[in-house]
């Protein structure tokens, strides 16, 4: 995604809530960084997605994280860690900072993520101009504004999370259609039941069979059938095996069904095909 060149500039804003230098701060802007490797361990709660540029995110402990556009890597109160910009590339981020004991709250209530230091945002020209609008309400507060520039954070926050939340949802959907066509191409000689697998997957057979669809572009029924059809077609090669057996080692409940399947999909019978070889 194309990063507008205006915001290529260190651009911030922050205030102090009720005088409180730690509990009461709100902050958030751009940052642009040269190449550097930083220790952090901050008193409150930072957050920043990575719009370019390379780095990584070094935990305590010496794991490390690639940063790329597209990551929200959390600064977490107390929580030491190194972060490095590698500098090949011109970095920028869009941070945002509140005092810990909000974090503790949103994170209690299952609203921020506090597992993950690191963690996948979809970046779009939607967020890119939610950042914008964020810091321009920063910039435009008066002393009035502070409990809805407040709320503005946390929503900002709360959006985050969500854009995470609904990447896990889709990879999870992903990995679920991955798993079920690796069932319908492999033991062809037992009967797959779709229902059944659905409930391996903890979903509706209806919700399966239409993210199968969205995904793989066929319902799982004719997925299983071409590819039970396509193994024929090998299996017909060798003239040790009857159609008979090839249907019966494929599932099929006798050797009319199979071919009725194999002639509506190949256009012809399995003796004509096995002849024309």
């Amino acid at each position: 995604m194309d990063i507008p060149r205006e915001l290529f500039v260190t651009d911030t804003c922050y205030y102090h809530i009720n005088q409180k230098p730690i509990e009461g701060i709100i902050s958030c802007g751009f940052l642009t960084k040269n190449a550097e490797k930083k220790l952090h361990n901050f008193i409150y709660y930072g957050g920043f997605i990575v719009l370019s540029g390379k780095g990584r995110y070094i935990s305590e402990d010496g794991y490390e994280t690639e940063l790329k556009p597209g990551y929200f890597v959390q600064r977490i109160p107390n929580v030491k860690h190194t972060t490095v910009v590698d500098g090949s590339e011109p970095w920028l981020e869009f941070y945002i900072c509140v005092g810990p004991s909000i974090y503790r709250t949103l994170g209690d209530i299952g609203i921020l993520n506090t597992v993950d230091p690191v963690f996948k945002i979809k970046p779009s020209p939607m967020l890119i101009n939610q950042c914008c609008k964020l810091l321009a309400s920063f910039k435009e507060a008066k002393e009035k504004d502070m409990n809805e520039l407040f709320i503005k954070v946390q929503s900002f926050l709360i959006l985050i999370n969500s854009i995470n939340e609904q990447l896990y949802i889709l990879n999870e959907e992903d990995r679920c259609i991955e798993m079920l066509c690796d069932t319908l191409s492999h033991g062809f000689h037992r009967k797959i039941d779709i229902k059944e697998e659905a409930k391996k997957y903890s979903m509706s057979y209806e919700k399966l069979r239409k993210l199968f669809k969205q995904r793989i572009g066929v319902s799982p029924h004719k997925y299983l059938i071409t590819k039970r059809i396509n193994e024929a077609q090998s299996m017909l090669h060798d003239p040790n095996l009857t159609i008979s057996e090839i249907a019966d080692m494929l599932g099929f409940y006798d050797s009319y069904a199979f071919s009725n399947q194999f002639k509506k999909i190949v256009g012809v019978s399995p003796k004509n095909f096995r002849e024309g070889i």
